[in-house]
């Protein structure tokens, strides 16, 4: 240990000489955290996070060992590192979390049957950094089983579970690279309202039967880049929102590049929509989707409560998938001033087993939709693409063949 840790001590201070700063250390067990598994060590992290931040920032090291704890807020210019085998459980008490009012800008969906509490939060918070060869674990299976310990089913109401496992909040410059995420109780890691966001080579392994398990939520958030991923989860691996209603600050979902990804799903590759804003300028490329329901889904509004999301200047190119229905684009219940354009699909191949759908409406036209040079066999349908309410459409090189 002491060997890894020198090594680490050593990779850290050759940034900090490149950048001109020195890097102080924060190992948890130096605050009274243990590794065993049992040992609640909410305190003893946390008092390491706050001893960094009030020293103008480190790195809280989280060694080898599981290390469980509640509810844990980063804080700006620090940096948790999580070493090789090293754990971060979650409890599985509810008393353990941060109550759901600890911010204005929280929400919780009540007809997921989620409470508002988190994992790992950060809040109005500048330069925070999750990194590592580590993993952190949800212990979402504790959550999804009802008073007698039976297995609940996905949909079927939960007694108590914590909302999503990280959840990042208006914050300025965050970046969540190499870890793994898994076992997540709810959505596995959530940014709403950030600006500078930077996810790369991180691992997201959820069970399949494990309900709104979503890897990678991107609401309102500016300048984001996602890279090198590798998920496989229930839900949705990664979505681009535009929820503005909790935030202090009002702001689209923009500038996002996804790219170098392997995804597969139970529900979802990549979904685009759900909110009130607007979702514009993203470019998601290089991507491989495997044994997964649905490969590109575009939807605006779920509910008649909401308006929906204006969604335009969006580009996929160059992905295989192998899924259930390869495009499905719709407006569901938006209103009518939120159009969905600008939307190109290029060097796109692989098999579907069902209809993909395009559906505008005849006073709200899809408009601006490009597809070329996609080549997707269908195994199970008859009719390889449907598109009804398109303006400006164009499509070129293109075969939807059936096997």
């Amino acid at each position: 240990m002491r060997n890894f840790r020198n090594t680490l001590i050593l990779c850290f201070c050759l940034i900090g000489w490149a950048e001109g700063k020195t890097t102080i250390f924060y190992d948890v067990t130096d605050f009274g955290a243990v590794g065993d598994g049992t040992t609640l060590n909410t305190e003893a992290i946390q008092k390491a996070i706050d001893t960094a931040h009030a020293d103008g920032g480190g790195v809280v090291v989280v060694p080898r060992g599981t290390f469980l704890a509640g509810s844990l807020f980063l804080k700006s210019h620090v940096t948790l590192y999580l070493a090789p085998n090293a754990v971060l459980l979650a409890s599985s008490c509810p008393e353990d979390y941060a109550p759901v009012d600890f911010c204005p800008q929280n929400r919780a969906f009540a007809g997921d049957f989620v409470k508002g509490s988190h994992f790992i939060i950060a809040v109005e918070q500048e330069n925070v950094k999750i990194c590592g060869e580590g993993t952190i674990n949800g212990n979402g299976i504790t959550f999804l089983k009802d008073p007698n310990s039976n297995r609940l089913l996905p949909k079927q109401k939960v007694p108590w579970r914590p909302g999503q496992m990280l959840f990042f909040c208006e914050c300025e410059n965050v970046t969540v690279e190499g870890v793994t995420l898994t076992n997540s109780p709810y959505w596995t890691s959530f940014y709403h309202g950030c600006e500078n966001v930077r996810i790369d080579g991180i691992r997201i392994r959820n069970r399949r039967d494990a309900a709104n398990a979503d890897g990678i939520d991107i609401d309102c958030c500016r300048n984001v880049v996602i890279a090198n991923c590798d998920i496989d989860t229930c839900d949705d691996c990664i979505t681009l929102r535009a929820n503005t209603e909790p935030l202090k600050k009002k702001r689209p979902c923009e500038n996002v590049a996804v790219s170098n990804c392997v995804l597969s799903s139970a529900c979802q590759a990549i979904r685009v929509g759900v909110g009130d804003g607007e979702i514009r300028n993203a470019v998601f490329s290089d991507l491989v989707i495997h044994n997964t329901n649905v490969g590109l889904n575009f939807h605006s509004s779920y509910s008649p409560k909401s308006p929906g999301t204006m969604i335009r200047n969006i580009r996929f190119q160059n992905i295989v998938m192998e899924v259930g229905e390869a495009f499905h684009m719709t407006y569901g219940h938006a209103a009518a001033d939120r159009t969905i354009s600008d939307v190109y699909f290029s060097d796109i191949s692989g098999t579907a087993q069902r209809t993909s759908y395009l559906r505008g409406k005849p006073e709200q036209p899809l408009k601006n939709i490009h597809f070329t040079d996609i080549d997707i066999h269908c195994t199970g349908a008859d009719t390889l693409l449907k598109a009804e309410h398109l303006q400006g459409e164009k499509i070129r090189d293109c075969s939807f063949s059936h096997l």
